[in-house]
């Protein structure tokens, strides 16, 4: 799937997959409250299954993974989902 907007880069097509490094790099932005928020929700805990959809690099299952939901994550973008950091 391409995704196209005129008002960008002419209107050509625009690949995450090019920019998946950096994103990996420097998209782990939230801070531990955002996630502990999460958890006080009961938002992605102990028994829950979780879906993230455009996950990305899989910043929010990376960080929630301790809190015990079972995560999964889906993106258009393989090279997204093949972009890790530890």
């Amino acid at each position: 799937m391409e995704i196209r907007n005129a008002a960008f880069d002419h209107g050509n097509p625009f690949d995450w997959g090019r920019a998946s490094e950096d994103y990996a790099k420097y998209r782990d932005i939230y801070p531990k409250a955002f996630y502990e928020k999460l958890a006080e929700l009961s938002l992605g805990i102990k028994g829950q299954i979780a879906l993230d959809i455009g996950t990305g690099t899989s910043v929010i299952p990376r960080n929630m993974y301790g809190y015990g939901a079972d995560w999964t994550g889906v993106d258009l973008s393989e090279n997204q989902m093949r972009t890790r950091t530890s």
